[in-house]
C-alpha cells in the first residue's frame, strides 16, 4: 500500500510541475505578444493643411510642392491656378 501511495504522489507531483511549466510558457508568450503589439504603433507623423480647403492630413498622404500641401489632385490644380494669378 505504501508503494502505491508513493507512485500516486510522484505522478501527481510530475503532473503539477508540468502544468506549472505550461502556464509559465503561456504567460511568457502572452507577454511577448503584448510587447510586440505595443511596439507596433506607427510613429507620430507631421500633419499639414491643404492650401485649398484647409483640411488637415498626414504629410505622407498630402501632395506637397515647396511650402504648400494639398489633400488631392483637384485641389492641387485649383491651388496652382489660383496661385499663378498672384
Amino acid at each position: 500500500m505504501g508503494k502505491l501511495l508513493f507512485w500516486v504522489a510522484l505522478i501527481a507531483l510530475v503532473y503539477l510541475a508540468y502544468r506549472l511549466f505550461v502556464i509559465s510558457q503561456r504567460r511568457r508568450e502572452a507577454a511577448a505578444r503584448a510587447a510586440r503589439h505595443a511596439g507596433a504603433q506607427p510613429p507620430e507623423e507631421r500633419m499639414v493643411r491643404c492650401a485649398h480647403c484647409g483640411v488637415f492630413l498626414p504629410s505622407s498622404d498630402a501632395l506637397i510642392e515647396g511650402d504648400r500641401a494639398w489633400c488631392d489632385r483637384a485641389h492641387r490644380e485649383a491651388g496652382r491656378a489660383g496661385h499663378a494669378g498672384e
